[in-house]
C-alpha cells in the first residue's frame, strides 16, 4: 500500500485549514460589506425620500415650481429617480420622464404608491415597465392641511446595488487571493521547517531498516524530537550489536558447516532447501544454493526422496538413521542418511529440518582394503612359515643325515627367510611411504647423486639378465645432473628404487630400462622410467597400484615379489604432493611418468 509524503499530507493540511478559515472569512466580510452597503444605500434612499416630503408639505402652496425643481435636480444623479404621483395616481413629476407622457400609477401595479396613499411608508422591489429594469421604490405620503394630497417615490435600481456587491466581491477576492498566496508560501516555508527533523528521523530509520546504521545527527529542535533521536540512537545501537551478534553466530554455523566432511541440508517446514554446504554440493554436483527450492527438484534419487518423506510421517523426537546404496555418477556409493526436526515455525525461511547424509563409501573401501590387506598379508607369510617348518621338522625327524638332503633343506630356508625379509622391508616400506603424519626431511640432492646409487643397486640384476639401463637427463645442459634440490630424499628413493625394480623384473633378457631425469617451469621434478617389458593389459592398469597385486606376464618370465612396490611408489608419490600416471600396451612395455614439486637451489642459495 502507498502512502502520501508525510511534508505533501501536512503542506496540504495546513492549506485547507487556511483556505478553511480564508474562506469563512471570504464569506463573512463580503456578505457583512454588502448588508451594510444595502443597509447604507436604503438609509440613504429614505433621507433623500424625506427630505424631498418634508420641502414638499412645507411648500405645496407653489408645489407646481418645486416638483419641477426636484425633477430637475434629480436628473443630475442618475442613480436615484424621483417621481410624485397625486392621490389619483396621475404623474405629476419625474425626473427621467416627461409627467404629461407617462401612465397613471395603479394601484395594482404600484402597491408602493397605493400604500403610500394610505398613509405609511411603503417600499417594494419590481420591474419598471419604463425603463425595463428592476428598481427598489420607496414611497411616502405628502400632507397638506392634515389630508394626503399626493405621493412622492425615489427609486433606486437595483443593478447598482448588484453592480456595487460585484465590485466588492472582486475587491475582496484580490485581497483574499494575495493574502492565500502568501498563506501557501508560508505554510510551505513552515512545513518545510516542521517537516525537516522528521524527514531525518525518518531517513535515518530507514536506513538501519536496510542496514546502514550510521548515527543520526543533532537536531537543533523541540525536546521531544531530541529525545526522538537519542531514543532511535540507543535503538540502533542495540540494533546493531544484536544483528552483529547474529551475523558472527551465523557466520560460525555456516563456517562449521561448509568444513563438515557430510553433506548438510537445511529446509524449511514447506519441504523447501533454504541452504546446503559445500560437501552436499560436491557430492551431489550442485550449483550454489539461491532460494528456497523443494527438496525433489534439487535431489533427483528416489531412496533419498522416499527416505525423507517416510521420515516426515513419523513422530519428530524418533530420529532414525538409515543407510542406501546409491549409483551416481558411474559410481556406487553407501550413504547414510538421517533427519532431524528441529523447529516446528510455518516459516519460509526458517530452518525447521536437517538432512544429513554421510558418504560411508570411503570408510567401507578402507575397511575393504584393510581385511585384504590382513588376508593377502596372511597368505603371503604363510606359505614362506609353513615351508620353514616343514623343513624344520624335517631336520628335527633325522631326515637330512645325508649332507646333500641338509644343503636342500638349508637352501629352502634360505629362500623362504629371503622372501620373509623381502615382505617385511616391503612392508615397513609402505608404511613409511603411506605415514601421513611423518613430517617430510627434505635434503639437498642431485640427478647424479641419485643416478650413482640406482646404478650401483641394481648392476648385479642387469648383468644378471644382460640388461642396459640407461639413467640420464632430458635436456643436453651441462649442469642438469649437478643442479641441487630440496626433497625428501628416503620417499623419492622408494619412488626410484620400486620403479627401477619392477622394470627389470618385467623385462625380458637383453631388454632396455630408460630412467629419465628432467625439471619443469624450475619448480617440478619429472622422472619417467621406461621399459621394454611385457606392457600391461588395460583392464589390469587400474588395479595395479593395489598392495599385494600382481600382473601375469604373457612372455614366459617368471617374476617373483610381494606385490608391494607400485603401492609404496603411489603412496609415496602422493606424501611428496605428486602424481603419477602410466602408458603401457602389451608386448611394447611401459612407461611411468612422476611429477613431484622441489625447491631448486640457484648458486647465490648455494653460497649463502
Amino acid at each position: 500500500m502507498k502512502f502520501p509524503n508525510f511534508f505533501t499530507t501536512l503542506l496540504w493540511g495546513n492549506l485547507l485549514l487556511i483556505g478553511l478559515i480564508l474562506g469563512f472569512g471570504f464569506w463573512h466580510i463580503t456578505h457583512e460589506v454588502n448588508r451594510h452597503t444595502e443597509k447604507f444605500s436604503k438609509q440613504f434612499q429614505q433621507q433623500l425620500l424625506l427630505m424631498v416630503r418634508d420641502k414638499l408639505e412645507e411648500s405645496w402652496t407653489d408645489a407646481g415650481k418645486i416638483i419641477e425643481q426636484y425633477c430637475r435636480s434629480y436628473s443630475k444623479i442618475p442613480e436615484f429617480r424621483l417621481t410624485i404621483v397625486d392621490t389619483e395616481g396621475n404623474v405629476l413629476g419625474d425626473s427621467e420622464y416627461p409627467a404629461e407622457k407617462m401612465e397613471r400609477h395603479h394601484t395594482e401595479q404600484h402597491p408602493e404608491i397605493h400604500n403610500a396613499l394610505t398613509g405609511q411608508q411603503s417600499e417594494s422591489l419590481r420591474f419598471s415597465q419604463t425603463k425595463r429594469i428592476h428598481y427598489r421604490y420607496i414611497a411616502a405620503p405628502v400632507r397638506f392641511k392634515g389630508n394626503i394630497v399626493a405621493v412622492v417615490r425615489v427609486a433606486f435600481p437595483v443593478a447598482n446595488l448588484v453592480e456595487d456587491q460585484r465590485n466588492v466581491f472582486y475587491a475582496v477576492s484580490t485581497g483574499f487571493m494575495l493574502m492565500l498566496f502568501a498563506a501557501v508560501v508560508l505554510s510551505m516555508f513552515l512545513s518545510w521547517l516542521w517537516y525537516k527533523p522528521l524527514r531525518l528521523i525518518s531517513s535515518s530509520a530507514q536506513k538501519i531498516a536496510e542496514g546502514n546504521f550510521e548515527p543520526i545527527t543533532e537536531l537543533s529542535t523541540s525536546r521531544e524530537l531530541v529525545q526522538l533521536v537519542d531514543a532511535i540512537n540507543r535503538m540502533r545501537n542495540t540494533v546493531a550489536s544484536q544483528l552483529e551478534t547474529i551475523s558472527r553466530q551465523q557466520e560460525r554455523l555456516q563456517t562449521i558447516l561448509c568444513h563438515l566432511p557430510d553433506a548438510v541440508f537445511a529446509l524449511n517446514s514447506s519441504d523447501q532447501v533454504v541452504y546446503y554446504n559445500e560437501s552436499a554440493k560436491a557430492m551431489f554436483e550442485l550449483p550454489p544454493p539461491a532460494n528456497p527450492v523443494p527438496i525433489q527438484h534439487l535431489l533427483r534419487y528416489a531412496s533419498v526422496l522416499d527416505f525423507y518423506f517416510q521420515e516426515q510421517k513419523k513422530e519428530p523426537a524418533i530420529v532414525t538413521p538409515e543407510r542406501i546404496d546409491l549409483k551416481f555418477r558411474d559410481k556406487k556409493r553407501s550413504l547414510e542418511l538421517e533427519k532431524i526436526n528441529i523447529s516446528g515455525e510455518n516459516d519460509s525461511n526458517e530452518i525447521a529440518i536437517l538432512l544429513i547424509i554421510n558418504d560411508l563409501t570411503a570408510m567401507m573401501e578402507t575397511n575393504r582394503m584393510k581385511t585384504n590387506f590382513v588376508a593377502n598379508t596372511s597368505h603371503e607369510l604363510r606359505t614362506p612359515l609353513t615351508t620353514i617348518r616343514a623343513a624344520l621338522d624335517n631336520i628335527a625327524d633325522g631326515v637330512c643325515d645325508a649332507p646333500e638332503m641338509f644343503r636342500a633343506v638349508f637352501e629352502i630356508l634360505d629362500r623362504h627367510v629371503s622372501r620373509l625379509e623381502a615382505l617385511t622391508d616391503d612392508l615397513l616400506s609402505l608404511h613409511n611411504a603411506e605415514q601421513e603424519s611423518s613430517p617430510a626431511r627434505l635434503e639437498t640432492t642431485t640427478i647424479n647423486e641419485q643416478k650413482q646409487w640406482i646404478e650401483e643397486l641394481f648392476h648385479p640384476k642387469t648383468v644378471e639378465k644382460n640388461m642396459e639401463l640407461i639413467i640420464e637427463p632430458n635436456a643436453p645442459e651441462q649442469d642438469m645432473l649437478t643442479r641441487p634440490f630440496l626433497i625428501d630424499t628416503k620417499r623419492l628413493g622408494l619412488v626410484l628404487q620400486n620403479l627401477v625394480d619392477n622394470a627389470v623384473k618385467f623385462t625380458p633378457e637383453n631388454g632396455k630400462v630408460h630412467l629419465i631425469f628432467s625439471f619443469e617451469e624450475e619448480r617440478t621434478l619429472v622422472v619417467q622410467c621406461k621399459d621394454t617389458g611385457c606392457g600391461i593389459a588395460s583392464e589390469e592398469q587400474s588395479r595395479i597400484f593395489e598392495r599385494f597385486y600382481r600382473i601375469k606376464p604373457r612372455n614366459g618370465i617368471r617374476v617373483s615379489g610381494t606385490g608391494l612396490g607400485l603401492a609404496i611408489v603411489k603412496h609415496a608419490v602422493e606424501r611428496l604432493g605428486g602424481t603419477i600416471t602410466l602408458v603401457s600396451q602389451p608386448g611394447q612395455g611401459s612407461t611411468f611418468t612422476v611429477q613431484i614439486p622441489v625447491d631448486l637451489i640457484t648458486s647465490l642459495q648455494k653460497f649463502c
